[in-house]
């Protein structure tokens, strides 16, 4: 799967633009189609640019909060057109770049923070099934098949039956889970004995609600597979089931190169002012294009940023956009480690996770329609100090009630390494999957979750 390249829009394309107009800007083609489905209303002057947008009859609220919706939203869009943003790709070199530039632009001075680490960059990734083609991924870290492909026999692998039947064939597994975001022990238990059992190859099937693959982070210390080893989507079960049942043939292509010191860049942010600071970060990479795992927090760093440059007094404020969130947060890691920052120095580490603003959805007979209020699964964790002014600013927001004690992703790091901190972070829909694109998530629900952010940020100048 290659990173596309395409013209990120910049404010002149998209002038004070509704959701039509901000997906058409980009020339989406299809995201404009399905915006137009859920959009209804007239036009108003053209002179003034403006339409108003409904969402399944809602009217979209938009611009009247101290960080617009909209303009978020185009930086959602803006991020996802860049490409897919596996650290170290060339789509993630670009993201550096453009946020770089963005902060530039807004005024705060930024800076590149290198790092290397041991990267496979896929070529060419195929999945054969009885003539039937099936969308595959590599697991990290892949072992290449090289540019000849596997053809075996598909075997069905059991670790406590028929390990030796998958000898010289390619084992199909399970991975068994609602929510599959990080690769767990027992998956890595599944796997190292099928590739003991000697299979040629190994299909992991990931289940889950949408059908398609999901992708799963790993940390450094898992080791390149000893076998190649792809991810496919539930929705092909049946493809691989008949392949498995009729002993159909099946191919495994799985090409690409091994880097062993690939280069990412965090971008490193600074306002200068005064004795204390601020600190805002958050992941820039993610397996696919990561609309709504990435998206929001990626606009909101960069909505804060603007926010903060034009304060004429208080704190200053450090923002911190990482590379490497997939791989163990090699990234913030990175940052830790070379730029330890004083404790005593920092008035609140701020923390913009996966998933912070992403519609919810629900089963129908019809099938999953999407709601209008966002995934109600986001946490909002704090360190215990903070919990009353946050309860208060995020006062109705669906799942963002505050709560100390716990933490995920990147913000482990942070609370371990002694900050004062709080973070949002959540599991989507279409988390970690191909799917996800800018239309799950949208203005009005970013907007709220600013205007609570620069609340809490304000009260601490």
């Amino acid at each position: 799967m290659q990173a596309g390249k395409s013209r990120t829009p910049t404010k002149q394309d998209c002038p004070d633009a509704s959701r039509r107009a901000l997906l058409k800007a980009t020339g989406a083609g299809l995201l404009l189609m399905l915006a137009d489905t859920l959009a209804e209303g007239k036009r108003k002057s053209a002179r003034k640019g403006k339409r108003a947008a409904k969402r399944d009859s809602a009217r979209v609220r938009v611009s009247s909060g101290p960080i617009s919706g909209e303009s978020l939203f185009r930086d959602v869009i803006s991020y996802y057109n860049i490409g897919e943003h596996r650290a170290g790709t060339e789509a993630d070199l670009q993201t550096s770049d453009w946020i770089a530039r963005e902060l530039r632009t807004a005024g705060v001075p930024s800076t590149f923070q290198r790092f290397t680490f041991p990267q496979f960059f896929p070529s060419e990734v195929g999945l054969v099934a009885g003539g039937n083609p099936v969308r595959a991924f590599p697991l990290w870290r892949p072992k290449a098949t090289g540019p000849i492909p596997i053809n075996s026999q598909l075997v069905a692998f059991d670790p406590q039956n028929n390990a030796r039947a998958v000898e010289g064939r390619i084992a199909l597994v399970r991975f068994r889970s609602d929510v599959l975001s990080a690769l767990s022990r027992e998956q890595i238990e599944l796997v190292t004995a099928a590739a003991k059992a000697r299979a040629a190859a190994i299909v992991a099937m990931t289940e889950s609600q949408t059908g398609e693959i999901v992708a799963l982070n790993v940390t450094p210390a898992v080791e390149r597979w000893p076998v190649p080893v792809v991810l496919v989507g539930a929705r092909d079960d049946h493809l691989l089931d008949a392949a498995v049942k009729k002993k159909m043939p099946v191919s495994l292509l799985l090409n690409g190169k091994d880097e062993p010191r690939a280069e990412a860049r965090n971008v490193i942010g600074r306002i200068s002012r005064g004795e204390k600071l601020i600190v805002v970060s958050t992941p820039q990479s993610g397996w696919f294009r990561c609309a709504a795992e990435r998206g929001p927090g990626v606009a909101l760093f960069l909505g804060l940023a603007r926010w903060a440059a034009k304060l004429q007094s208080g704190p200053g404020y450090l923002f911190v956009s990482t590379s490497g969130h997939e791989l163990g947060g090699l990234g913030i890691q990175a940052f830790l480690n070379e730029f330890a920052l004083r404790r005593e120095q920092v008035l609140c580490w701020l923390h913009l996770g996966a998933g912070i603003a992403a519609f919810a959805w629900e089963e129908t007979a019809s099938g999953p329609r999407r709601l209008r209020e966002a995934d109600s699964r986001r946490s909002l964790m704090a360190s215990p100090e903070l919990l009353p002014q946050l309860s208060e600013s995020f006062a109705g927001q669906p799942g963002l009630t505050p709560t100390a004690g716990r933490s995920v992703g990147e913000l482990e790091f942070i609370f371990k390494a002694g900050y004062r901190a709080f973070g949002i972070a959540a599991a989507h829909r279409f988390h970690h999957t191909p799917a996800d694109s800018p239309e799950m998530t949208g203005p009005e629900l970013l907007e709220p979750v600013a205007t609570a952010l620069v609340k809490v940020l304000g009260s601490m100048q």
